[in-house]
């Protein structure tokens, strides 16, 4: 690409990543969780595909999903440096996760996904706060700030100036999502308990589902 189609193009994903995450935002404080966190999921690789176009030195194939997150963590080591190792992998393994709930008819084995929500939703702030301020500013995300815009700033800790441990260990609502398609079970989400409280050393709380005591949203759980 030129450098003037790399600035349009990594800009247009930028804009796309930011309307995707804002309805995600919009989605999770109002518990509509399948679909907030779909979105999560696709926001986050907009802005990761986005840097690709920004660094990139030669043509990339970079249309990939975060059902194949190797293949664009690759390429951003490549040409820039793999800037999800700064990412939290419980909060990255929920995100792969959520790709594979958009289409039913494609799951080859059950999607349980267990998770808190303020403390997702704080981390899905962090990551996009740290890639607009660092690698991949956008326009909409600036004048968001400027204008205070509530979608935002609600129940947002780094806008709202708040300490990240404190906001992450305030009480909490707890989700479970167990979809596996067939005749046995097709649960798509419930709540499991509200005001939880977790502790926050770093990473998101595991989260272990009731009814199904062996799993959990580690990295390592398939």
């Amino acid at each position: 690409m030129t450098w003037a189609k790399k600035q349009s193009v990594g800009s247009s994903l930028v804009d796309l990543g930011y309307r995707d995450y804002i309805a995600a935002r919009f989605l999770l404080n109002n518990e509509f969780i399948i679909q907030g966190l779909t979105l999560a999921s696709t926001a986050v690789e907009k802005y990761l595909k986005a840097l690709i176009v920004f660094t990139s030195r030669e043509k990339e194939r970079y249309h990939y999903h975060f059902d194949n997150l190797i293949k664009l963590k690759n390429i951003l080591d490549k040409n820039y440096h793999d800037v999800t190792k700064k990412f939290d992998p419980v909060f990255i393994n929920i995100l792969e996760k959520a790709y594979k709930i958009r289409y039913y008819d494609k799951l080859e084995e059950a999607i349980k996904i267990g998770f808190f929500l303020n403390q997702f939703l704080g981390e899905l702030d962090s990551t996009i706060h740290y890639l607009e301020k660092t690698h991949t500013p956008g326009l909409l995300y600036s004048q968001a700030i400027k204008n205070k815009d509530p979608h935002l700033y609600q129940n947002n800790f780094i806008l709202n100036k708040q300490d990240k441990k404190a906001y992450m260990e305030q009480p909490d609502t707890a989700f479970a999502i167990h979809i596996q398609i067939g005749s046995i079970s097709h649960r798509e989400s419930r709540v499991v308990g509200r005001e939880v409280i977790n502790t926050y050393e770093g990473r998101l709380a595991i989260f272990t589902d009731p009814f199904e005591p062996n799993w959990s949203t580690s990295p390592s759980a398939q």
